[in-house]
């Protein structure tokens, strides 16, 4: 090779046999030159191959063009895809271009020691290749200038999507809590007639015993009623502004799911429903014993409450060594549709290609009404089921916070006339950090 050069040192084809001998030293030290250069420090944990990306790609190209020869790669396609490269190593675009300046002076820097090498090549010659090499590079940061402006571009459009997103789900929350509140003041307002006209009907004379019986009677329910609806207000103002705390502790669930069972079997039977519980005798879990007591108490009582005649299960299993299952299904009527157009989006139940309830006739129903008492002892259970109707919807959506705060999963599957199924999945185990490192293990 060499007495090529001294044979010809002039020809065009000696220079480019010449860089191409180099192409390793050329590669090797632009990478020296790079980790030199203080503002740059992105490329250090990069591979060889890594780092030298496309550039021994676009030295083919440039070899290519001293030759006269076509390229065999699209220089600015292949310019592009460096960027590309370089974007997704989370280089900025003045670093790249830094590079291409580095490996540009590299280039001329093998020319010089050529012409010091064979110092009667004509200067017309290496000025050519000169503007060849330079050429090249220009084209090089060109590729990546365009590339990182698409992407740059792109990533604008994605962050004013993503904000437009974030925009609308609080207005659609905005609204959807106005609309609770208009709904809440509403029954308050309806309850508090109530009571107004039973304590007025007291006052009169002349009521027989029976009657004013029925009078303390829906007295005294419709002021249970607006006690619990104002509770789960506060509840939900609560849990709303982070102020719930979590008491984790590792329990065995089953028998603590079996007595929140056996609290609602009186309510069940003066309904004549049939209420069971199913699943393993132990099941070992780190958990809130309380929020989950809310959880799985207040979807029982909906199902008590709605369901007219049939069954109601409440079963448990251990889904994988990550997490457990918890189930609430009642023969019931199915959810009222008609709530779903109240809560629109913001449960987003979920509904598997396995449905327990028949893939093509599950209806996946935004909301469920439920009165949520606030850790209510057992007996509570009777006393709720015979309150009215009101502050439907308040209830679930304290359970879905609920289910948020101890990382759970709220699924929900519907038919009409056939029942519902209300499944959680929860973890078995916390972390240090959901858990918190206080000795009281709150968060």
């Amino acid at each position: 090779m060499e007495s090529s050069y001294a044979d010809n040192p002039q020809s065009l084809s000696a220079i480019t046999a010449y860089l191409f001998a180099q192409r390793e030293t050329v590669l090797n030290s632009w990478r020296t030159a790079c980790q030199g250069d203080a503002t740059l420090s992105k490329g250090l944990s990069l591979s060889r191959e890594e780092f030298n990306n496309l550039l021994p790609l676009i030295l083919d190209i440039l070899e290519a063009r001293l030759l006269g020869k076509a390229p065999e790669a699209d220089p600015a396609l292949t310019a592009q895809a460096h960027g590309l490269h370089r974007w997704q190593k989370s280089f900025s675009l003045i670093d790249t271009m830094r590079e291409v300046a580095h490996l540009t002076q590299i280039l001329y820097t093998e020319l010089k020691r050529f012409q010091a090498l064979f110092p009667q090549t004509d200067a017309h010659l290496l000025l050519d290749v000169n503007q060849q090499i330079s050429q090249i590079m220009q084209e090089a940061m060109e590729g990546s200038v365009v590339k990182y402006d698409d992407l740059q571009r792109l990533e604008a459009t994605q962050r004013s999507a993503a904000l437009q997103q974030a925009v609308d789900k609080m207005t659609a929350l905005s609204q959807e809590r106005i609309t609770i509140l208009r709904t809440s003041a509403h029954d308050l307002q309806g309850g508090l007639g109530i009571i107004n006209g039973a304590a007025y009907m007291l006052k009169l004379e002349g009521l027989s015993e029976e009657q004013r019986e029925q009078y303390l009677d829906m007295l005294s329910r419709n002021l249970a009623s607006v006690e619990t609806m104002l509770t789960n207000l506060m509840d939900l103002s609560r849990l709303e502004a982070g102020e719930e705390k979590l008491q984790f502790k590792t329990m065995d669930v089953a028998p603590f799911l079996h007595e929140i069972v056996q609290s609602g079997q009186a309510l069940a039977a003066e309904r004549k429903l049939l209420l069971r519980a199913e699943g393993p005798a132990s099941l070992l879990a780190e958990t809130d014993p309380v929020k989950l007591q809310r959880i799985i108490q207040n979807l029982l009582l909906n199902a008590l409450k709605y369901t007219s005649t049939g069954f109601i299960s409440i079963s448990w299993a251990l889904e994988n060594d990550a997490r457990w299952i918890v189930s609430i299904q009642d023969s019931g009527p199915g959810l009222p549709s008609a709530l779903a157009t109240v809560f629109g989006d913001l449960l987003k139940p979920t509904v598997e290609a396995t449905s327990v309830l028949s893939v093509d006739a599950a209806e996946p129903v935004a909301v469920l009404p439920i009165n949520v008492p606030t850790i209510p002892p057992s007996e509570e259970l009777r006393v709720m089921g015979h309150q009215a109707n009101q502050g439907e919807g308040i209830g679930l959506q304290i359970v879905k916070r609920l289910c948020e705060l101890l990382k759970a999963s709220l699924e929900i599957e519907s038919i009409t006339g056939r029942g519902t199924l209300f499944r959680v999945r929860l973890p078995i185990r916390y972390s240090a950090k959901q858990t918190g490192d206080d000795t009281n293990g709150s968060v």
